[in-house]
């Protein structure tokens, strides 16, 4: 992440005081990362220390030291650097507080889907019984150098139950029918859409990678079926050792399967 304007979304940057607060926030937590933002491509490490440094061009960049799994290095050693995804409230909501209380939260990458997408989506997800104070959208934004068509969910399994996996996908297919190309990106790139049920301190978490609804579909409606299996094979809470897994759509198979 640097303070360098992204072209994809108009131009916006960070300002180095705010990378540098970032830092100081992200410091001794527990920091997800993954490869190219996907959550089917985790990456172990430890000992995580953030810091923000200046380049010769005077762009301020913010760092990171970490030991990472030696199993994953190879994904770092393919690519030239390591971006972030942040998200914020859309233009109508940045003067209204959170309150942390929201059951399911559904962020998009906003170069490539718009306010108005999120809150139609919004709208078919209070249709189906969930109380708008009790649903969040939020953009997203990937410093990156182009980011990708990425779509994220974050519901309870107790909500994932409650109004079932066919409602969600209302919400859901409403957002990823009004996706837009960016300028500089790739009209045929294929969408993500990233899916994470939480069940206390469990997640089970399933990304499904398609531009084509039917097969997105045909996804989330085998959700709430895959998160309960999930969860009655999986007890305890993943160690570092034996990390949380990812389970990855096969439309072939029809079923959710295990990360290769």
């Amino acid at each position: 992440m640097t303070s360098e304007p992204i072209e994809a979304y108009g131009g916006v940057s960070i300002p180095p005081d705010m990378l540098r607060e970032l830092a100081k926030q992200i410091q001794g937590r527990d920091i997800p990362f993954h490869v190219d933002h996907k959550l089917s491509r985790p990456i172990r490490m430890r000992g995580f220390v953030a810091f923000v440094e200046s380049r010769q061009d005077g762009i301020d960049e913010l760092r990171f030291e970490a030991e990472i799994h030696e199993d994953d290095h190879h994904w770092l050693e393919s690519r030239p650097g390591v971006s972030a995804m942040l998200t914020t409230p859309l233009a109508r909501d940045e003067s209204e507080e959170r309150t942390g209380d929201a059951v399911i939260q559904l962020s998009a990458d906003h170069a490539w889907f718009a306010d108005d997408a999120l809150i139609d989506a919004e709208e078919e997800l209070a249709k189906i019984g969930i109380a708008r104070d009790l649903i969040q959208v939020e953009r997203a934004y990937q410093f990156s150098f182009v980011p990708d068509p990425q779509i994220y969910i974050d519901i309870s399994y107790t909500i994932l139950l409650s109004v079932g996996a066919n409602g969600i996908w209302e919400g859901i297919k409403k957002l990823f029918s009004r996706r837009r190309t960016p300028r500089g990106g790739d009209a045929l790139a294929v969408t993500a859409i990233n899916l994470s049920v939480a069940d206390g301190q469990r997640s089970f978490k399933a990304v499904v990678t398609t531009n084509d609804e039917t097969v997105a579909q045909r996804a989330l409606d085998s959700l709430d079926q895959a998160a309960t299996t999930f969860f009655q094979d999986s007890p305890v809470i993943p160690t570092e050792e034996n990390p949380k897994t990812v389970s990855i759509w096969d439309d072939d198979s029809g079923v959710w399967g295990p990360l290769d």
